[in-house]
């Protein structure tokens, strides 16, 4: 290819090549790990998730059957239940051993980048508003009360079914702590880990009868600004809507 007519994207994949002449030299400086907990100063409120369901239900083989992109949802409200359960599914921990907490969707090198928020716009027992999902402690914490929708679907180039959903999936990445170990080559898993997440939610949400989309197109700064985050050490990377289809 003529290096002349390379964009951003060609330069990109080149760059983040592995090549056997020139792997990463060195060890991990595990003294300065990051941490894969996002803590946060400030809550107005916090709410444990609901019991899971781990047995019984849609047989695996019948949701990936069934599974569709859904663009139009009814307004009827999801219950903090079902949510507990998305959110249980995507990013929930299922297992201690060996001093890790492994999670419910496979990450790279166990390290866990992404972070998940949600815009709820109608679902049961909550208030609608801006949520961060505390992993550690299985609670989602209220950021802030609103209606975020409308900015969502704009900061989504328009797309209606965001505004329209019962909760919206806002996936953020936490980059350093992928770049910990593998450096440059961190924004390629980066992707493939939220990939995996999207399509567990969209696994999740059809065992629930519930209909799912995910979007990859939104103008960054103008989500990142709606969640709260810098766009360079924490970055918006996908999005998710999930609610009753019409």
């Amino acid at each position: 290819m003529d290096r002349r007519r390379e964009g951003i994207g060609d330069l990109y994949h080149q760059e983040t090549k592995y090549r056997r002449e020139a792997m990463p030299q060195g060890g991990l400086d595990w003294a300065h790990q990051p941490s894969p907990y996002k803590e946060l100063a400030y809550a107005l409120k916090h709410f444990p998730l609901r019991p899971l369901l781990q047995k019984g239900g849609m047989s695996l083989w019948e949701a990936v059957a069934q599974r569709r992109s859904v663009r139009e949802f009814s307004n009827q409200s999801i219950t903090f239940s079902e949510l507990s359960q998305l959110i249980w599914s995507t990013q929930g921990i299922t297992l201690r051993a060996w001093g890790y907490e492994f999670r419910a969707s496979p990450s790279a090198g166990a390290l866990y980048p992404i972070e998940t928020y949600l815009v709820v716009n109608r679902v049961e027992e909550i208030p609608v508003g801006l949520y961060h999902y505390n992993v550690k402690e299985a609670q989602l914490t209220l950021l802030k009360e609103g209606h975020y929708g409308h900015s969502l679907c704009q900061a989504g180039l328009g797309q209606e079914m965001l505004e329209e959903a019962a909760c919206d999936f806002v996936w953020t990445a936490i980059v350093e702590r992928s770049k910990w170990k593998y450096r440059e080559r961190a924004y390629r898993y980066i992707y493939m880990d939220v990939g995996h997440i999207g399509q567990t939610l969209y696994l999740a949400a059809t065992a629930l009868n519930l209909g799912c989309c995910t979007v990859g197109a939104f103008f960054d700064e103008e989500v990142d600004r709606i969640i709260g985050v810098d766009g360079k050490d924490e970055i918006s990377v996908y999005l998710g809507a999930v609610g009753h289809p019409q």
